[in-house]
């Protein structure tokens, strides 16, 4: 499994989010009405797996969830990479995979949270196993990741995770929670194991890298033990 360096869903601008320590804690706060910044704090819910929430769903005086989708991006022959809503990943190397949730709301920005949890651990979590601000359980094949993410066209979208060479087939799950909130949840299948994409060397002119560096962060957990905040 790796992280999806680069920010691939053209025209979405991310802010770099910090990290934080995975604490139990109490009810989540929501901001007063006619607020447009996300809250200060971050808010904080113990996680369950559970079923898909019922949607719209108000999380705040100023917030509404109104559809969470996921899926892949698919380059199509023009070279444009488009989201496909789909329940099973193709088991190839570098296929990025993520979610899109529509809210009404007047905030700026908004702190989301999402928990991955493989079949089996994958051969290799690659950069992330050593980044601060993800949490890998300890059994090896669950994830947890936060950050904040800028509003636009009433979407927040993340595809930062992709498919990577040793990830195992099977069924999936995602959970994504929206300011403290659970408000997706998610199985979905990889039918068969990943492999390495084979490579065909050509000649190639140079040219200058347009797309904008994103990173994600990963911290180890030993107790396997997981928070929503």
């Amino acid at each position: 499994m790796s992280d999806n360096a680069k920010l691939i869903h053209p025209g979405r601008h991310r802010l770099k989010y910090l990290p934080t320590a995975l604490v139990l804690a109490g009810a989540s706060q929501f901001l007063a009405c006619g607020q447009s910044t996300s809250a200060p704090h971050k808010p904080e819910l113990s996680f369950h797996l559970a079923a898909a929430p019922h949607l719209p769903l108000r999380v705040g005086a100023d917030l509404v969830i109104k559809r969470a989708q996921f899926g892949i991006l698919a380059t199509n022959a023009a070279g444009d990479e488009n989201f496909v809503a789909t329940k099973e990943i193709p088991a190839e190397d570098g296929q990025a995979f993520g979610w899109v949730i529509a809210v009404d709301t007047s905030r700026q920005s908004l702190h989301w949270q999402e928990h991955l949890k493989l079949p089996r651990p994958p051969a290799d979590w690659g950069d992330a196993a050593t980044d601060p601000d993800i949490t890998i359980a300890s059994d090896g094949r669950t994830v947890v990741a936060e950050g904040d993410d800028l509003v636009e066209d009433g979407e927040l979208s993340r595809f930062y995770w992709a498919l990577a060479p040793g990830d195992p087939a099977g069924e999936y799950e995602m959970d994504i929670a929206i300011e403290g909130r659970q408000v997706g949840h998610v199985a979905f299948t990889v039918p068969t194991a990943v492999v390495e994409k084979s490579i065909l060397v050509r000649h190639v002119p140079a040219r200058r890298a347009t797309g904008r560096a994103s990173i994600i962060h990963v911290r180890h957990e030993s107790s396997g033990a997981f928070r929503w905040k």
